[in-house]
């Protein structure tokens, strides 16, 4: 389907207020402090192994849209979009003066939430259905909002997280950046060029700001990732560590990269979901250590989802070459990008590099966690889920 075609659908409506939102609790939240204000805060989810879901991540949206300030604007990008409670907090937003503007991928243009947005009279809301700049999927999960009512502005959520009730089951990673002005400005820019619906494979954007570097899909013209690791002084104090959903063998060079990295001296760790990746064994005969997070179920033990990876991350903590001096760095990478070659080349797709230690140390932090549970339910299958119930 070209992706020069778009529908724009207009709606509103009224719903009555969202009532206050409790967020989650500190396992599920950090922050990273500049001044009197934290300004980035990375934001993890830990469904249970029984297969009981965690909402931090739509809770945290609930909260943004809840809190944005009349006449401002809000705009958000997603992949798949199902959860009725946001489209309700949209549609109160809307009837609070607040503009919301929704861009989602076609293929669940149709979903009730999305309906329900569609089926009200008025121009607080625009749906934008088939817009994009890939020739495949808008693969997206990202809100912008102007202005919240503790006087915050230009804030940008980043998930891996779609909204839908699929991934309330998922490790997923989100991060808000608050009072980041210039990286809000860059993704009104991008959200304004997905919804003009005008393709162009060799989009390869990448963008500068004080809060992160941005680096759009789709793009010709090298593979981030790759890049990233090429950039790495191999030592034996070096880590790498991933942790995918989806990670095919479409990129090939990446292995080959982490094979010269872990002969000299890295060390390289991974977690991939079991279901959807198949390139564990390339990893292995690379020297990877690797975990594929199980899925496991018992019967009525487990009544509702086994918990699995959605998140899309890499951290590197290693000696970098930057412009040709060499310093120690410790690097996030995350975003909407799976290590696939779609999420390269063809999809609309949003990957930020951030460089702060505490929200390194942070993510490290989630890294271990959902190495453990995984490593417990693979060492132990159904008999990890039954101890946990004693």
């Amino acid at each position: 389907m070209s992706r020069t075609r778009r529908s724009l659908l207009r709606a509103v409506g009224s719903t009555g207020v969202v009532g206050s939102v409790v967020l989650g609790s500190d396992t599920n939240r950090a922050w990273s402090s500049r001044g009197s204000a934290p300004r980035i805060e990375p934001i993890f989810s830990y469904p249970s192994p029984l297969g009981r879901p965690d909402d931090v991540h739509e809770r945290t949206i609930l909260d943004l849209l809840h809190r944005a300030v009349p006449g401002t604007a809000v705009h958000l990008s997603l992949y798949a979009f199902t959860r009725t409670n946001v489209a309700r907090a949209c549609l109160a937003a809307a009837d609070r003066g607040v503009d919301v503007n929704v861009l989602v991928d076609d293929h669940l243009a149709e979903a009730d939430a999305v309906q329900r947005l569609r089926g009200r009279s008025n121009d607080r809301v625009s749906i934008t259905a088939d817009g994009g700049i890939g020739v495949s999927r808008n693969h997206n999960k990202f809100l912008l909002v102007e202005e919240l009512n503790n006087g915050e502005s230009n804030v940008v959520w980043q998930s891996s997280s779609n909204l839908t009730n699929t991934q309330r089951f998922l490790h997923n990673t989100s991060v808000v950046f608050r009072g980041a002005g210039d990286l809000y400005d860059v993704y009104r820019e991008y959200w304004n060029e997905l919804a003009a619906g005008d393709s162009d494979p060799h989009y390869n954007r990448t963008a500068e700001t004080d809060s992160a570097t941005v680096y759009f899909s789709p793009r010709s013209d090298f593979d981030t990732h790759l890049a990233a690791l090429e950039n790495v002084v191999p030592s034996r104090d070096a880590t790498i560590r991933f942790m995918y959903s989806i990670w095919n063998e479409k990129r090939p060079a990446i292995v080959d990269r982490i094979a010269e990295l872990v002969d000299a001296g890295c060390t390289v760790e991974v977690i991939l979901n079991g279901e959807k990746s198949d390139i564990g064994q390339r990893l292995r005969r690379a020297g990877a250590d690797v975990l594929e997070y199980p899925t496991t179920t018992v019967g009525r033990v487990t009544p509702w989802q086994s918990p699995n990876v959605h998140s899309k991350t890499m951290l590197v903590d290693a000696d970098v070459d930057v412009d040709g001096e060499t310093r120690r760095r410790r690097l996030v990478y995350t975003g909407s990008q799976n290590l696939s070659r779609n999420g390269l080349l063809a999809n609309d797709e949003t990957l930020l590099r951030i460089e702060d230690d505490d929200v390194y140390a942070q993510f490290v932090r989630d890294w271990k966690r959902v190495h453990e549970q995984g490593r417990r339910l693979a060492s132990d299958g159904a008999m990890a889920i039954v101890r946990s119930l004693w």
